[in-house]
This record gives C-alpha cells, structure tokens and sequence, in this order.
C-alpha cells in the first residue's frame, strides 16, 4: 500500500484495555502509579487494515498526557512508488507519524473508562 492511500483510509478504534499491573510488595499511598495498556483501530474500508500500539499515562509534572509506548504492529507494508517495500524499520516509522495524528487520545480514555465502567 502506498503511503497516500494510507493516509486517505479512513481508520476507526476497535478495542482498548488495560494492561494488568504486577507490582509485589506494598504500595504506599502517594507512590507513582504506572497506567498502561493497548489500542487496536480498523481500517472502514477494504483492503483491511489493522494498527495497534501500547500506550501509557504520563502523571508526573503537569496534566495528564496519553503517549504511545514504542512502534505500532500493523499488517501494513508501505511501498513506495517505484514499487519497492519501505523496509521494516521505514514502515514503522512512517506507521508512528501516522498513529499519532490519529485522535486515540481522545477516544481512548471514554473507551476504557466504558470497557472498565
């Protein structure tokens, strides 16, 4: 898939969760919490495409602010218009361009509260 048609499919979230936390001995009241958990958004159109990514919250210093945690899985290789594939580490970074201008921050925190509710 080219770069400009994936940036002209329309994606729409799927699903979003919480990563279960794991944290042995005790927490204290005050302490730093780690919130996380992954995104998964679905192309409305064929061919079908499918992009997730793990996020996180960042509490410290400030507001609230919802980050990507690494790069996306997708089934997506982008080509370019010679025909040749960008290459793995390439089609990941231009996939992450494209994740973070979609607008997860602000659906994602209704989804889970939702899914959580």
């Amino acid at each position: 898939m080219s770069i400009d048609e994936l940036l002209s499919t329309p994606m729409r979230h799927l699903v979003s969760g919480l990563d279960m936390e794991h944290r042995i001995g005790k927490v204290d009241c005050g302490q730093e919490t780690d919130i996380s958990g992954y995104t998964e958004w679905i192309s409305t159109t064929m061919p079908a495409i499918s992009i997730g990514w793990d996020w996180r919250i960042q509490s410290l210093a400030g507001p609230l602010q919802w980050q990507r945690v690494g790069a996306p899985r997708s089934n997506v290789m982008l080509m370019f218009t010679t025909g040749d594939d960008a290459g793995w580490d390439k089609n990941l970074e231009i996939l992450s361009t494209v994740v973070d201008a979609l607008p997860w921050r602000e659906e994602i925190p209704q989804a889970v509260a939702k899914r959580y509710a």
